[in-house]
């Protein structure tokens, strides 16, 4: 079995049987009925790529019209495509929007740094008080945890990034 075979299988499982018949009702005909026996056989191995599942829905697939068969999966394709560039839209939107509303007013632009210097003053009593205590034998001292929660406006507003935003760029 080709990898190009294999990959356009692969697609049909991970489209899933609704958007295969909802496909297929589009666009009537001899496409509607090829679409629905595509979908029973990829509902019917129920989102498993493995490659008995893989060599099920390809033996039914090789049994239909190549045409038809090739109609559906550039329909599915573009589907999919239109899908990936509404949601870069709408990122790109709510970036945007959130830009606009950082650059706009006062009240935004002095807002955040009130914030922040609020509680940098609430961390720096967290951790005296808690030291204080601790140095009188009562509780254990500051938990850096609390610490870092109460700091965390702080460390936002001066730039601070979790691992998990340098992973989602690329970048380790």
């Amino acid at each position: 079995m080709s990898l190009l075979a294999t990959a356009g299988i692969s697609a049909l499982i991970k489209y899933g049987p609704s958007l295969i018949r909802l496909f297929g009702e589009r666009k009537g005909g001899a496409t509607e009925k090829v679409a629905h026996t595509i979908a029973d056989v990829v509902e019917a191995v129920n989102g498993d790529t493995s490659p008995s599942s893989v060599a099920k829905v390809k033996a039914t697939v090789d049994s239909l019209p190549p045409e038809v068969v090739g109609e559906i999966e550039l329909g599915l394709a573009q589907i999919e495509a239109e899908r990936e560039k509404a949601r870069i839209a709408h990122d790109l939107g709510m970036h945007t929007q959130q830009q606009e509303t950082l650059r706009s007013g006062k009240e935004i632009k002095t807002f955040r740094p009130e914030i922040a210097r609020r509680h940098s003053w609430f961390t720096v009593a967290y951790i005296f008080v808690m030291e204080l205590l601790n140095a009188f034998d009562y509780g254990s001292g500051a938990n850096w945890e609390i610490a870092l929660l109460i700091a965390s406006p702080v460390l936002a507003w001066f730039g601070f990034r979790t691992w998990d935003k340098f992973s989602k760029q690329g970048a380790s």
